[in-house]
């Protein structure tokens, strides 16, 4: 169920702060098989188009196989949660420049303002929690997803199967083709043609979030995650 209000993702974050308020309204209207509970195996969440969809895949297809994910909430209670109970947990972060325009070509009723503020209030909200767990940028997902599996079972030990370059772009192809087919299944309609957001208009959201994004993916080097890993 989607809901578009002017401020409707930075409500959400905010009320995300608190588990217990944000998951009985979720649940209320949404699957609540996605949020995360005591018995959960594994949490990925981030803000969204930020690879969220090609992460939950990339580890059901790595040694996963039908653990308890919670995954594509978008709300700073999922990861709250997961450090309450002990859970590994995967942060996904992506510029965010580009996880507002992917999020307006996705759905044109969204607003640039309120979706900067969310992004910025998401990412500080999580960073005393920084121990709890991994921090996966977009970049590394979606170009050496491995990186982000080993950095998990090196924290939490666990033992999810590495995926080695082949195999991450073999996943690649068959994601894209899987997510096509289910949009065709679906009748989804396509991204729209919205034109690019003016960030100009938001100068002063578009630094606050940038600034928490950075924050974000100077810790990313302590995982071996952020992109300077990638190059090394």
């Amino acid at each position: 169920m989607q809901i578009h209000i002017p401020f409707h993702w930075t409500a959400r974050t905010h009320i995300g702060r608190c588990p217990r308020v944000f998951n009985t309204v979720f649940g209320s209207v949404n699957d609540g098989d996605r949020l995360t509970r005591e018995n959960t195996e594994l949490v990925i969440e981030g803000f969204p188009r930020s690879g969220n969809s090609f992460s939950v895949f990339a580890f059901s297809n790595a040694g996963a196989g039908d653990l308890s994910i919670a995954h594509h909430v978008h709300s700073p209670s999922q990861i709250i949660t997961a450090a309450r109970y002990g859970l590994p947990a995967v942060l996904l972060v992506r510029a965010p420049q580009d996880a507002v325009t992917a999020g307006l070509a996705k759905i044109a009723t969204h607003r640039t303002g309120d979706l900067l503020r969310a992004f910025a209030a998401y990412y500080r909200s999580l960073l005393p929690l920084r121990e709890h767990y991994v921090i996966a940028p977009f970049e590394t997902v979606t170009t050496d997803f491995g990186r982000v599996i080993n950095a998990v079972n090196r924290r939490f030990e666990t033992t999810f199967t590495d995926i080695d370059a082949d195999r991450h772009l073999a996943l690649s192809q068959k994601f894209l083709a899987q997510e096509k087919f289910d949009a065709l299944q679906a009748g989804a309609p396509a991204e729209t043609s919205a034109p690019a957001p003016q960030f100009d208009r938001y100068s002063s959201l578009l630094k606050r979030a940038e600034a928490e994004h950075a924050r974000v993916l100077a810790l990313a080097a302590d995982d071996g995650t952020a992109r300077s890993a990638n190059n090394a």
